[in-house]
């Protein structure tokens, strides 16, 4: 029983050490209605990134980099959820496209000796196209935070996906996007 506990204790450790090589995005719409959207739209998400590195992990002497597989399902549910709940009704047979870009979605953590701090960065361009028309905005966002010694890959996600709600709340409750829609 003795040697069993040190066993247990290593393999915990272990464990803890080795993380899955990606990033979980998976942003949830929680706000309630803040605008009335009375429209029928169809939805799209697409990522138009550089590269798909999600997070980028630099270390003294080295860089890691993790992607995020699905980012653009993951969005595209938060979105068609905070459309959906402002009254949109979501149908592919809409006319109203509504397109979204992923120009940047990323969060940069810098590891030092004993801190490290993550900076992340969205940028989300905006497309309603309506008959012979479109709306066009492009949203940004950006969130910081420090700790500790190393980082804490759930928390780098916490701020991505927080970050990627306050953004699409923002475009849901946009007046000159409400204008659009319903002008």
């Amino acid at each position: 029983m003795k040697k069993l506990l040190p066993l247990c204790a290593v393999l915990a450790l272990a464990a803890c050490s080795n993380q899955p090589n990606q990033l979980i995005l998976n942003p949830v719409y929680q706000g309630g209605k803040i605008s009335n959207l009375s429209t029928s739209v169809s939805t799209s998400v697409i990522d138009l990134r550089g590269d798909n590195v999600t997070l980028k992990i630099i270390e003294s002497d080295k860089t890691k980099t993790l992607a995020s597989p699905g980012i653009t399902d993951s969005v595209k549910s938060a979105l068609d959820s905070a459309l959906s709940r402002n009254g949109a009704n979501i149908s592919n047979l809409a006319t109203t496209r509504f397109e979204l870009d992923i120009h940047q979605l990323q969060a940069v953590v810098t590891e030092k000796m004993m801190t490290h701090t993550s900076d992340a960065k969205i940028e989300l361009g905006l497309r309603v196209i309506r008959n012979s028309s479109t709306f066009s905005k492009v949203y940004r966002g950006n969130a910081n935070l420090e700790g500790p010694l190393s980082h804490d890959r759930a928390k780098i996600e916490g701020q991505l996906n927080k970050l990627t709600e306050q953004i699409i709340t923002r475009i849901v409750s946009d007046p000159e996007l409400i204008a659009y829609l319903e002008g």
